[in-house]
């Protein structure tokens, strides 16, 4: 059940970001997704109004996570607190016979 937030980047295309208690409750990742040990990869949200957006749905620290798993790849916005928002799933390409 997606935590109480539907907002939007002002001045932006429309951007809904929904904060989740993890990216499994999000719906976006098939249950069968399970992540690698120790593949993240993580960077600071470096754009301001995005980061700004972000804090206005939960203040604090927020990072962008890319993590491989399974049967793909997760790429998301956390929070310290362990919340995510943005979840985008993208599966794994399968391999041609070429």
């Amino acid at each position: 059940m997606p935590l109480p937030a539907l907002n939007r980047l002002p001045g932006k295309a429309t951007v809904p970001l929904h904060l989740y208690a993890d990216v499994l409750s999000s719906g976006s990742v098939p249950q069968s997704w399970r992540p690698d040990k120790g593949g993240a990869l993580k960077y600071p949200v470096r754009n301001q109004l995005l980061l700004q957006h972000l804090r206005s749905l939960q203040p604090g620290v927020w990072q962008k996570v890319i993590k491989p798993g399974s049967v793909g790849e997760v790429h998301y916005f956390e929070h310290s607190s362990g919340a995510v928002a943005g979840v985008k799933f993208f599966p794994w390409e399968a391999e041609s016979g070429l």
